[in-house]
């Protein structure tokens, strides 16, 4: 008797039980952590994870294929585990980059739309075009500067000039007989190319494309005589020796072309063909998510997986915090203005 009142438990005693005494049992259990708060903290934590995190829509400016697009997605694989974010990159080309930032301009400050873009042609665009739907200095939030293409002027490689000298000679002495490709009305390298025509005394038509590789096919095909390029479009050719490049628009000398002018340094002070690469919010959107996602892109950009990546595609990094960037887009988007007020250009 003694020793059946002292037998151990049954281990495996709720084996026994009948299933609706089990749900009896679960449910009575989780009223009582419910009662105390436990479960809703467990839980809720979990649902304040970067997972939870809404979808982040990268916005960029150009269509698929051009450079924009390129780096625009290769730095939002690099976003989305550093912000503990979805990014989803969502194309929006048209007006050389007037048409995403119009819709940036206009969208929710929430935090969770922002805008990938070659911000050149919308500094370009502040200056000449009055009748856009928006203002590209001031309603636009700037939060990241990233960098650069280096950009070459190209030729066909059976064009006559085979030096930039003999290109400005035959196009200065047969003026209006050559055609210019760009990327559209108001694109860094449509201003590039009045610049071109304004400091060598050229005239050369602008012949506007929607995207830079249906720009590169008509130059082989002899529907305009030159483009400015990226050299990530341009390689394959430049390797066959399909095209031949003349000089380099961008700002600085290139490693990667070590023979080739610099056409800011042969008479066009300033001369710039590639459109500066950043990142901007809808204005209004609040000063601590600018500075998360600017520590990102500058997180991003540390990485040395990422830089070899971008180098690879030809771009020159350039970090800035928001408030150096925004200083920046500012000062460029006058100097611009400027150079347009005091040369007379028009972009049509």
């Amino acid at each position: 008797m003694t020793q059946s009142m002292h037998r151990p438990p049954n281990p495996d005693r709720r084996r026994h039980l009948h299933p609706g005494a089990r749900c009896t049992w679960w449910s009575t259990a989780l009223r009582r952590l419910a009662a105390s708060g436990t479960l809703a903290v467990a839980f809720g934590a979990h649902a304040q994870g970067p997972a939870s995190a809404p979808p982040l829509t990268m916005v960029i400016g150009y269509p698929p294929g051009a450079i924009v697009d390129t780096v625009a997605r290769q730095l939002a694989s690099e976003l989305g585990p550093i912000l503990g974010r979805t990014i989803v990159p969502e194309n929006k080309g048209g007006a050389a980059g007037a048409v995403a930032g119009a819709q940036i301009a206009k969208t929710r400050p929430d935090g969770n739309t922002i805008l990938f873009t070659a911000y050149t042609s919308l500094q370009v665009a502040a200056a000449l075009d009055r009748s856009l739907p928006f203002d590209p200095v001031n309603d636009l939030l700037p939060v990241a500067s990233v960098g650069r293409p280096t950009t070459l002027l190209i030729v066909p490689n059976d064009f006559p000039a085979k030096t930039f000298d003999e290109f400005l000679q035959l196009v200065r002495s047969q003026p209006g007989k050559f055609n210019f490709g760009t990327s559209g009305i108001g694109s860094p390298n449509h201003f590039a190319l009045e610049h071109l025509n304004a400091a060598f005394g050229l005239k050369m038509a602008a012949v506007p494309y929607k995207g830079a590789a249906q720009m590169l096919t008509d130059m082989l095909g002899g529907r305009v005589q030159a483009i400015f390029s990226s050299t990530s479009l341009a390689a394959g050719h430049l390797q066959s020796g399909a095209v031949r490049a003349l000089a380099i628009g961008s700002p600085d000398p290139s490693p990667d072309f070590p023979n080739l002018p610099v056409i800011a340094q042969q008479g066009a002070p300033g001369f710039n063909a590639a459109g500066a690469l950043g990142v901007f919010a809808p204005p209004g959107t609040p000063p601590d998510v600018v500075k998360r996602i600017n520590a990102a892109v500058q997180q991003a950009l540390d990485n040395p997986a990422t830089q070899q990546k971008l180098r690879k595609e030809g771009i020159v990094i350039d970090k800035l915090d928001a408030t150096a960037f925004a200083d920046k887009y500012r000062r460029e988007a006058k100097q611009i203005a400027d150079f347009i007020r005091e040369h007379g250009l028009k972009l049509n």
